[in-house]
């Protein structure tokens, strides 16, 4: 053998080694691979199948034309949607989102009365249904955008209150709707939380009602309540076929306690000063409040029937007016400690006609109510007495009102209530006399 062929013999092998090497590291790189696309294959599948089950999940409401989209369709979420909302009954059923952002609370409220009553010696002895309310409030968008809606259903449904409250700041809170005017006191006060059967001939002489219109209220540090407002002057669910327009306000003063603004009461305030009668002894400090209210109707002419304003339009026909200013002026003053409670109000309304020849008439009224419990939080012993003069165009004729009443409170809170009242009503004005005994069970949830 040549020497050059022994000396090429270890080259042909050193290149088959590192062909060798050159051919395992080539299989190892394939395997890596393989192995890494098998991962990522397996993340494709994943992601695919999270994305299926988002499909599954949500459900996509159909879009409008194209000429009709005005914005991106919305998404709602089918799946477990009962863990973004509560639900429960606190003095009311209420459903509620975890963000506060959107609130409603229902209630049904009703009064079921029996009387008896002598008017010019014809007697009517009768059941009603006195009222049935279903009410809804909450807030919406914003946890200060608050809204309350009552209905009256006894009879034909009838809307009573509607409106929206912007409590941002609760000092001065804009309100918009129909509701009772900030006038008188006991017209504020709820029908529902009265120490006898109904209000007193006081305030359906000089009570205004509810009205559709715009206002401010709000709690000012812890001394000020105040209500002012613009409405309509034809009442309830109506609008004016005139411009008679109807200006109030009302300032209460409460110089022993705090009060709260509330977006559930036509006059804006709760907590212990909430317009609601009698005293459950729940605080030591005796709570004292005095208002004073004005309202002004100028160039009044009556063109409809509605309750709201009844009284008003007689008094105006009775004096052969067809348009008049009309004023109005009420103060009050409310006490109540421990076991007891006080409450005086006096009205005046004074109308002058607009035509020559007729003179003006200023009406005034006083009531003075009082009430104790003989078993505290169950049984109340109450009592009213009122007295209104209609003025000289009326020859100054008289009406009063002689009201005593029991009342038994089932449940802390006036839900569940039996009242018994006897009035007693001499009118002058129509000389005659009223004897009235009445039953009620009031049941609220």
């Amino acid at each position: 053998m040549s020497s050059n062929t022994y000396a090429q013999n270890p080259t042909e092998a050193e290149r088959s080694k590192e062909i060798e090497k050159l051919k395992t590291e080539i299989q190892k790189i394939k395997e890596e691979q393989q192995k890494q696309i098998e991962e990522l294959q397996k993340r494709i599948e994943e992601l695919e199948a999270e994305s299926k089950r988002d499909k599954e999940k949500e459900y996509v409401e159909p879009s409008k034309p194209p000429m009709e989209v005005e914005e991106a369709p919305a998404k709602t979420y089918v799946i477990e949607w009962w863990k973004n909302i509560e639900v429960g009954y606190s003095n009311g059923f209420f459903i509620r989102t975890q963000d506060d952002l959107f609130s409603l609370k229902f209630n049904i409220r009703s009064q079921f009365l029996f009387f008896v009553e002598d008017e010019g010696g014809d007697t009517a002895t009768s059941f009603d249904i006195r009222r049935l309310w279903i009410s809804f409030r909450g807030n919406a968008f914003r946890t200060w955008f608050k809204y309350l809606l009552i209905l009256e259903a006894s009879g034909d449904v009838e809307l009573l209150d509607y409106f929206t409250d912007a409590a941002k700041f609760t000092d001065v809170v804009p309100r918009a709707g129909q509701y009772r005017v900030p006038f008188n006191r006991e017209e504020l006060t709820d029908p529902f939380n009265l120490q006898l059967v109904d209000n007193s001939i006081l305030n359906r002489e000089f009570s205004l009602g509810r009205h559709i219109g715009i206002g401010l209220g709000g709690v000012v540090n812890r001394f000020i309540t105040y209500g002012v407002g613009v409405f309509n002057s034809a009442g309830r669910n109506s609008i004016n076929e005139n411009s008679n327009l109807l200006y109030v306000g009302r300032v209460m003063f409460t110089p022993t306690g705090e009060p709260r603004y509330s977006s559930i009461n036509p006059f804006p305030v709760s907590g212990e000063y909430e317009y609601s009668q009698g005293s459950f002894g729940d605080t030591e400090t005796p709570l004292i409040a005095i208002s004073a209210a004005v309202a002004f109707l100028p160039g009044y002419k009556p063109v409809n029937d509605s309750p709201d304003n009844a009284v008003i339009n007689s008094r105006v026909a009775s004096l052969g007016s067809e348009k008049s200013d009309i004023f109005q002026f009420s103060a009050d003053i409310s006490v109540k400690y421990l076991i007891f409670s006080l409450e005086a109000e006096y009205d005046l309304r004074n109308i002058d006609p607009e035509e020559t020849g007729l003179g003006s008439d200023l009406s005034q009224g006083l009531r003075i109510q009082s009430g104790v419990f003989l078993i505290p939080k169950f049984i109340e012993v109450a009592g009213r007495f009122v007295i209104i003069n209609l003025g000289d165009e009326f020859s100054n004729d008289k009406i009063r009102e002689i009201t005593p009443g029991l009342s038994f409170y089932f449940i802390r809170n006036r839900n569940l209530k039996l009242q018994f009242d006897y009035s007693f009503i001499r009118d002058e004005f129509i000389n005659d006399d009223i004897n009235r005994v009445r039953a009620q069970l009031t049941v609220s949830f």
